[in-house]
């Protein structure tokens, strides 16, 4: 899945719409199809060109605990 900048109303695990009222890096998650703030989450730009399949912290949980 592309990793993009998203400037959508989609909430992401910080529970706000935007950061810093400017348009941010988003990176959805492959798994549940939700969106994230990169910086929330802890991925940058750069980081995300090297991830093939990006699992949000709810889901990469989910499978720990099965």
């Amino acid at each position: 899945m592309e990793k993009k900048r998203k400037s959508a109303t989609t909430r992401c695990v910080g529970r706000v719409e935007q950061m810093n009222g400017k348009d941010e890096f988003w990176i959805c998650c492959d798994s549940c199809e939700r969106w994230y703030h990169g910086k929330c989450v802890k991925i940058t730009p750069a980081r995300a060109e090297h991830i093939k399949h990006y699992k949000c912290p709810d889901c990469s949980n989910k499978r720990a605990r099965a």
